[in-house]
């Protein structure tokens, strides 16, 4: 049965409403100057204008059990309500009506509606986040470090890279310390820095949507990190995340562009290191693509004692979460296949720490896999 024309334009003008919010939204979420409270309160006014009766319609943003709201929140119980979390930041909007709803043909509230404040909520959650980063990343006092860096290991590996002393301590002017479970930086925020790993572990994935993500890489010291958004796209293209407690050095990246047209040797190596990764990536793409799930978890447990711990024993900081994203598999899944290679005698289990017992009969796994 066809929809009257009278429905038919009262959704579309709903629709309307609910994309002129979200561009709005996304306008006043680009905003990092701006008070938190003033950008927070625009987004409520946005979200108000947007309801199907928003002329009873009041909006309030919680982080973190701060309110923020246009006026004096009267709750009542015709409410609806969306939540959000993203690294130490949980977003609830809810949306009020002061007064009793007529319903007539329509719901009080519309499934659009519901979709709209929870895409709203997670984008806070983000723009929070990020705005955290920049603020750790740009403040004035950073820890300076001495011309001659305590860690001759690090000074010597960037020497290799043909690197003069000069140079070197161009690089190594600040420093920021990670927790474990951080945000390093962030999928599709402005990259101002690239970072040089001196001590932890850091994964690196690609987010997609909610809660998907794949962990592609996992970088130990001495590593660049972003060195990918040096040209191009001025945003990282992935997340980073401390997997233990992590000390990087921020480079602008002016700084380092300045040393690779000054030096072509070093230039040089960065090159090599971009055909190495992509080397890297191409088989990383191999596994995940064609081979069964026993044979990618294989990989990845060989990857991390040869290349990441360059031991038999995979630290507790991998956790089952991670070999899944790591893989592109479920969590119920390797547990799973871990039970039967234990099971086997293949590995072993102590404390949530995995112990390679026989690396031939994993290696033949995998390249049956």
């Amino acid at each position: 049965m066809n929809k009257e024309p009278y429905a038919i334009m009262n959704e579309l003008i709903e629709r309307q409403k609910e994309l002129t919010c979200l561009y709005e939204t996304n306008k006043y979420l680009l905003d990092l100057f701006s008070p938190v409270e003033e950008v927070l309160k625009r987004v409520c006014s946005c979200i108000e204008k947007s309801m199907q009766y928003n002329d009873i319609a009041q909006c309030e943003i919680i982080v973190n059990e701060q309110s923020f709201a246009l006026h004096t929140i009267k709750r009542t119980e015709l409410k609806l309500s969306a939540k959000a979390m993203f690294e130490s930041f949980e977003v609830i909007i809810n949306v009020y009506y002061t007064k009793p709803v007529r319903k007539e043909h329509r719901t009080i509230f519309l499934p659009e509606e519901q979709q709209l404040i929870s895409t709203i909520a997670q984008k806070i959650a983000q723009y929070l986040s990020y705005r955290s980063l920049k603020e750790k990343y740009e403040q004035n006092n950073l820890p300076k470090v001495d011309t001659n860096p305590d860690d001759q290991q690090l000074t010597n590996w960037l020497r290799n890279l043909s690197l003069q002393d000069k140079e070197i301590q161009a690089l190594l002017t600040k420093v920021v310390y990670f927790k474990k479970g951080e945000t390093i930086s962030k999928q599709s925020t402005i990259s101002n820095y690239l970072m040089l790993l001196k001590e932890g572990k850091v994964k690196l994935l690609l987010e997609h949507y909610f809660d998907h993500q794949f962990i592609f890489k996992i970088l130990k010291p001495f590593d660049f990190i972003g060195l990918s958004c040096l040209y191009g796209d001025h945003t990282y293209p992935f997340t980073a995340i401390s997997l233990v407690p992590v000390k990087v050095f921020l480079i602008e990246k002016r700084v380092i562009k300045d040393i690779i047209y000054s030096n072509p040797a070093f230039a040089e190596k960065v090159l090599t290191m971009y055909t190495r990764n992509f080397s890297f990536l191409l088989s990383r793409m191999n596994s995940v693509a064609n081979k069964q799930a026993l044979g990618k978890l294989c990989d990845m447990l060989l990857y991390l004692t040869d290349t990441v711990f360059e031991s038999p024993v995979i630290e507790n900081c991998i956790s089952r979460r991670d070999l899944a994203d790591l893989c592109g598999l479920s969590t119920e899944n390797i547990v799973r296949m871990l039970s039967d290679l234990k099971a086997n005698n293949i590995i072993a289990i102590n404390r949530n720490e995995i112990h390679i017992l026989n690396r031939t009969k994993l290696m033949t796994l995998s390249q049956h896999g």
